[in-house]
């Protein structure tokens, strides 16, 4: 072969280029001033260079995430009254397969204002409900109503009802069926033989994400509950021999440790009651709205 058959074409060379990388090296040749110059430096070659391979890194970076993400068409949401929403969106979180959940209110007539927790509370229209977000290639739509009636806490009242919040006529009848082979062979919860006659359907309406203190509240409460329980001991002087008696003897503007521990206990227990009469902070969720967000 002759030296001139060795070396790649023109066509070869613009083939093994990806198209990425032709794209980010036309657009910085462009948005250069003087590029002929450029080149002239040694370290300016340096810098363009690596100005290069750092954009195309962050190119090829960003598509392995899209790469690696489900479908759109096999993320979906689904939203269900449980009862007092708390305890019933943690459980479902635990699920494989569930990506994400939100408690909020539903249920409630098309000419309703907007929700608080108080106006659901002493109210008759709202629902407590969770919507989930969930990938379908994991989690089936039954399964995840089998994993909804499991955890669900339903109460008497509207507020806490069982309902299974429909989108469309497919998954209405989805939910028929569930329902209906689950009471023809008269199966019941087993931990307190809840029914499925108490499962209602009803279509999908507005849905409004409550506070910001409801959400993940188990979660947060845990927290509370291990500072609270610290501070406590440290008001009590639990902690003053700690370190040859440093803790004890330490003071910040005058005040002891064990005081300072006790002002920080009585603030968040105070804040704890304030932020239900002050948060306000419902906004509806549009359909999709979870999914954008992940």
């Amino acid at each position: 072969a002759t030296a001139h058959s060795l070396l790649p074409t023109a066509s070869d060379t613009v083939t093994m280029i990806p198209t990425t990388t032709m794209t980010t090296l036309l657009l910085l040749l462009l948005s250069t001033p003087a590029p002929i110059m450029a080149f002239t430096s040694p370290s300016a070659l340096s810098r363009s260079t690596n100005t290069i391979r750092h954009t195309t890194n962050n190119i090829n970076d960003a598509a392995t995430r899209r790469n690696t993400l489900p479908s759109l068409h096999a993320i979906k949401e689904a939203t269900f009254g449980m009862g007092c929403f708390w305890e019933p969106a943690e459980s479902l979180l635990k699920q494989p397969g569930v990506l994400a959940t939100t408690v909020g209110y539903t249920g409630a007539p098309p000419n309703k204002p907007p929700p608080s927790y108080d106006t659901v509370c002493f109210g008759n229209d709202y629902v407590e409900a969770v919507r989930v977000v969930y990938d379908d290639t994991i989690l089936d739509y039954t399964t995840l109503l089998d994993k909804f009636f499991e955890v669900q806490k339903p109460g008497l009242s509207r507020q806490y009802a069982s309902i299974v919040f429909v989108t469309d006529d497919n998954e209405e009848e989805e939910v028929n069926k569930w329902k209906a082979a689950a009471i023809k062979t008269k199966v019941k919860r087993t931990s307190d033989n809840l029914p499925y006659e108490l499962v209602e359907i009803e279509p999908t309406c507005s849905f409004y994400r409550a506070e910001e203190y409801h959400q993940r509240y188990w979660e947060k409460q845990r927290l509370r509950a291990g500072l609270a329980v610290l501070l406590v001991a440290g008001a009590s002087g639990a902690y003053d021999d700690f370190g040859g008696g440093v803790i004890g003897n330490f003071e910040l503007g005058g005040l002891a440790f064990d005081t300072i521990c006790n002002a920080v206990f009585l603030v968040g227990a105070g804040w704890m009651i304030l932020e239900r009469l002050v948060v306000r902070d419902v906004r509806e969720l549009k359909s999709g709205d979870m999914i954008l967000e992940l």
